[in-house]
């Protein structure tokens, strides 16, 4: 496990009355006159984080927030906003997120977060670029939130392609895919449950943020458009997930039940052959063809019409034989469809226009 404390730093960046942008050792913090700034905190220790909260006479409420775990929320308090929000963790192994908390003051901005956050790197190397606007702290919040957002969507198309993957997989029956099929559902429940406050919070902040044709106004539609778009992805994505486990446990059935019915076919058929050997194999001095020459192959041989002419019965009745799932669904999947649908329903409106227009009945 990566020791926390080991990744602690901390950087401050200063924006003067002109615009000028400069980053600074964090402990020349009170040397700074004009201008704003904004401190990142990656991984503080306790006592550093009392003492920034000491610095900044920051509320016990507030103080609490820095320090433990917490949904995605906005509190506006009398000098400060607070601001706790769920960015991607960089983990190559599993999907996880990170708490990231942003307090905004008329003049300064502070994040904290526990270990590496990617779109504050960013925004990190772009705060140095000329053409990157910035039009105070808040501006730089609603920047971050946008980023935040940013990050999420590359996983909503490969969600997509991992259920297009997996679906094939699933009308074949293949107990492979279930491990695949569970941990994608964990990683869709993990988002909502980050995204969809996330989404509460961007949507009662864009209500009380007065400029919204401002800078910080765009940006933050832009995040809130983000979430509302990623929101709704995974809702359906939720649902296909949903549908793969559904058709995984009828593709199983499917085969179980060809599996009985195989069985119970070939035991329908052996039972009278098993009534004919038991009569013949019946211990009485006196029975019919007992003496004859031919009644040893009588006997085989009327084994074997029954179990000729029950087989044949059992196909004429679609007992043996019938269409399994996975043979309906290949056809239907190369020409790029799945079953009729609705699309016969959606041209039946023209057919009948065709036929009035005629004065008759227009073939179908």
């Amino acid at each position: 496990m990566t020791d926390i404390a080991a990744e602690a730093r901390s950087r401050l960046f200063h924006v003067d009355a002109d615009g000028r942008r400069s980053e600074l050792p964090d402990h020349r913090i009170d040397e700074i006159e004009g201008g704003w700034f904004w401190l990142d905190l990656q991984s503080p220790s306790e006592a550093r984080t009392h003492e920034i909260a000491e610095r900044f006479e920051l509320h016990r409420i507030t103080r609490e927030d820095l320090l433990e775990q917490q949904i995605p929320k906005f509190d506006d308090l009398d000098r400060y906003k607070v601001f706790v929000v769920h960015a991607l963790a960089p983990d190559a192994d599993v999907l996880r997120t990170t708490e990231v908390d942003v307090v905004v003051g008329k003049d300064w901005i502070i994040t904290v977060h526990a270990g590496a956050v990617r779109s504050i790197d960013v925004l990190t190397e772009r705060i140095h670029r000329d053409d990157f606007t910035l039009d105070g702290p808040f501006h730089l919040a609603c920047r971050l939130f946008e980023l935040v957002g940013e990050r999420y969507l590359p996983l909503l198309d490969d969600v997509d392609a991992q259920v297009l993957d997996l679906e094939e997989g699933a009308v074949e029956g293949d107990p492979a895919v279930l491990p695949d099929i569970h941990a994608l559902r964990r990683d869709i429940a993990l988002l909502r449950r980050s995204l969809s406050p996330q989404r509460r919070m961007l949507e009662l902040l864009t209500r009380s943020h007065s400029d919204r044709t401002g800078p910080a106004g765009r940006d933050l539609a832009d995040a809130l458009d983000h979430h509302a778009h990623m929101i709704e992805s995974l809702d359906s994505a939720h649902q296909m997930v949903a549908t793969l486990v559904d058709t995984y446990r009828s593709a199983t059935a499917e085969r179980l039940n060809e599996v009985m019915k195989v069985l119970t076919v070939f035991s329908a058929i052996f039972l009278p052959m098993t009534l004919v050997a038991g009569i013949y194999g019946m211990n009485f001095q006196r029975m019919p063809e007992l003496d004859e020459s031919w009644g040893y192959p009588m006997a085989l041989g009327s084994m074997v019409l029954i179990a000729i002419g029950l087989w044949l019965y059992f196909v004429r009745r679609g007992f043996i034989g019938g269409p399994k799932l996975r043979r309906v669904l290949k056809p239907a999947r190369a020409v790029g469809r799945v079953g009729r649908g609705l699309a016969s329903a959606a041209v039946q409106p023209v057919r009948a226009a065709t036929r009035r227009v005629n004065g008759g009945d227009a073939p179908d």
